[in-house]
């Protein structure tokens, strides 16, 4: 996987995504038709074609989708009767699976038995993992026009199109802040106490966590040690090492961290009772804050009555005020195919549509996500555009989910960090769990 000059080109991306235009007015707005008011000019997205092409022989396309977050864009957008317009011979099915977790699951599954559906959203890592079977898209245009596609090429091949690009960030409702005289915090520590005051006040949880899902600590048990390191390639650093959870290591430093967040019991008195479907509905009521993607913007919206008492910073992880703050950059959501699948003409079409100027445009407004598309402006919804002027100077770290030679070394101790994350709020000794991974790694190492 390539990801020389990533950096540079996220943070140019970035740029262009805060950028205010005034034809992109009023982003965000739920009444106004999305796909008309978003301005694509000078786009190289793939054109909307004017006219239905000519009607072929009939083809239904099987699309498996993980994000509520999507699906729910996807109707609101009618992605599928607008793609009927313009290919009225493809039916596309989407079909709907709980999390990423169950996702992959279902993949594996489904290759084993030569099943894969047509469409796949993967993470960066499961190309690698599926590589052998997933068609090369070097030649569609969605690829073309993709900032970040050939970054991700494996062997030459360009075997995904990213979707999207997007930071994380912590959501709070400004009007419980005000109630206890808070302040935006801007270290670790602070950031605590923030959390140690809220839960004083016996109202409100102060951090919404959903620990049933092992996937919800990803801002912390994931990211962290990335951000500890400023490499967003630590795993693949790790992988050239014997013991990187030694006390001396950003692996370890970060946990450290992270435990003593999990110690002050910031997720209410269950936070492994329930899944973040659950959880997620309590943002603003029940629940001051929440580590989420940009993704959560919809949810955010939905959970909150007033937009304007919705707030975001960026995760403070730093020790200092005078440090400066790393946060992470995820490029994700890799459109892929099946080589073998019966449909793979359809299914480079419908990857095409999925980055037309008006589709993609109007999805990456709703979603509150940033472009990858080459030229392509959407203005930040103003709810984002809040962490990042609170802190301008912020550096952005491009997470890369790992190499070949640390999927072989995790496959082989069981590293999972999510689960890690669930055993740390249980109550698991962090030093223990640290002393056996080193055993474990240098041992996989040892047998490679």
């Amino acid at each position: 996987m390539k990801i020389n000059g990533l950096k540079k080109h996220i943070l140019m991306a970035l740029a262009v995504c805060v950028v205010t235009s005034s034809v992109l007015a009023g982003c965000g707005s739920k009444s106004e038709d999305s796909a008309a008011s978003v301005s694509s000019s000078g786009s190289q997205a793939v054109a909307s074609e004017s006219a239905p092409a000519p009607t072929g022989e009939p083809v239904t396309i099987k699309y498996m989708v993980f994000s509520t977050e999507a699906n729910d864009s996807y109707t609101k957008l009618d992605l599928v009767g607008s793609f009927k317009k313009v290919k009225p011979n493809i039916t596309v099915e989407i079909e709907k699976v709980k999390d990423s977790g169950e996702f992959e699951n279902a993949l594996k599954i489904r290759k084993a038995a030569n099943e894969l559906p047509d469409i796949m959203p993967m993470k960066a890592y499961m190309l690698a993992d599926f590589k052998d079977a997933l068609a090369p898209l070097n030649n569609i245009e969605a690829a073309k026009i993709n900032m970040y596609a050939d970054k991700f090429a494996i062997d030459g091949n360009i075997l995904g199109v990213p979707e999207c690009m997007f930071n994380e960030f912590v959501w709070y409702k400004k009007s419980i802040f005000q109630e206890y005289n808070l302040q935006v915090p801007k270290t670790w520590d602070e950031f605590i106490n923030v959390c140690n005051t809220i839960k004083a006040g016996n109202k409100y949880i102060p951090i919404l966590m959903g620990g049933k899902d092992a996937w919800p600590d990803y801002p912390f048990n994931e990211y962290m040690p990335a951000l500890e390191a400023n490499d967003g390639a630590i795993w693949n650093t790790m992988a050239g090492m014997d013991e990187p959870f030694s006390k001396d290591k950003p692996f370890y430093i970060a946990y450290s961290k992270i435990q003593k967040l999990y110690d002050a019991k910031p997720f209410g008195s269950d936070p492994l009772g329930a899944g973040f479907d659950q959880v997620k509905t309590m943002f603003g009521s029940k629940g001051a804050m929440i580590a989420a993607g940009a993704w959560f913007l919809g949810d955010a919206k939905k959970a909150v009555a007033d937009t304007n008492d919705i707030g975001t910073f960026f995760l403070p992880v730093k020790n200092s005020t005078s440090d400066k703050l790393n946060t992470i950059t995820t490029v994700d959501g890799f459109f892929a195919t099946p080589k073998d699948g019966k449909n793979l003409e359809a299914s480079k079409e419908f990857i095409n549509f999925l980055f037309s100027k008006d589709f993609y445009s109007a999805y990456m407004k709703d979603r509150g996500l940033v472009s990858v598309v080459k030229d392509l402006k959407v203005e930040l919804d103003p709810v984002l555009q809040q962490a990042y002027d609170a802190e301008p100077d912020v550096n952005f770290v491009v997470y890369d989910g790992g190499n070949s030679d640390f999927q072989k070394i995790q496959a082989a101790t069981k590293f999972d960090v999510k689960k890690m994350g669930q055993e740390m709020m249980a109550g698991k000794n962090l030093d223990k769990m640290m002393e056996d991974l080193n055993k474990a790694w240098k041992a996989a190492r040892a047998s490679k």
